[in-house]
This record gives structure tokens, C-alpha cells and sequence, in this order.
């Protein structure tokens, strides 16, 4: 059996500015809390596990869907589509950051 489990933070209330359509060259921001809930994420999901970070447009929240043990993950779960879901269950737009432990996004931490 597959374990897929998600974990949410809000590192603060901030009203959603959108940020999915960025330039060429423009990057997109998070907070720190974000960044740091990232490293959690990392830490949570070890060397061997599967998962997916998402953030929301505004760079506040974030949430994740991951399976600890690749060796009992499903290769058919989709923890992007998992953790898209539950952001928008929770009245965010997302964005995937990150699959696994690659960040897919061109991004930088809020000063």
C-alpha cells in the first residue's frame, strides 16, 4: 500500500497577487518561510522519497504531497495533481516548485 501525505503552511496572510504569468526574465518570489518550509519538505521526504512542492502565486504558501520510501510509492500517483488539489482545496493558486527534490521553477527568496 502507498502512503501519499500533505503538509500546508501559511508563513502569512497576504492577499493572492497573481504571479503564474511571469516574463522571460522575471523570476518568481518567495517568502522565506516558504523557503524554509521547503527545506522540511526536503528533510521529510529523505534521499529516497517521491513527492511534489507547490507555493502559491504570491509566494506564502505552500503545501506537499510525498511518499517517504520509494520503494513502497506507487509510480502511477501524481503528487503534483495530490498537492495542486489540496492548495486549491484550501482557496489557493498554485504553482509546482518543485517534483521530488528538483526545483522546476526559476525562483528567488523574498529579502
Amino acid at each position: 500500500m502507498a502512503l501519499s501525505l500533505t503538509g500546508s503552511l501559511l508563513t502569512a496572510c497576504q492577499p493572492q497577487e497573481g504571479r503564474v504569468n511571469l516574463q522571460a526574465d522575471e523570476k518568481f518570489i518567495i517568502a522565506n518561510g516558504t523557503w524554509d518550509y521547503y527545506q522540511e519538505y526536503l528533510r521529510t521526504i529523505g534521499s529516497a522519497g517521491r513527492g511534489a512542492f507547490v507555493v502559491s502565486e504570491d509566494g506564502y504558501f505552500a503545501t506537499y504531497s510525498y511518499c517517504p520510501d520509494a520503494r513502497g510509492c506507487f509510480s502511477n500517483i501524481n503528487y503534483s495533481a495530490n498537492a495542486m488539489k489540496s492548495c486549491s482545496s484550501d482557496g489557493y493558486k498554485c504553482v509546482v516548485f518543485a517534483k521530488d527534490s528538483e526545483i522546476v521553477v526559476d525562483y528567488e527568496i523574498a529579502n
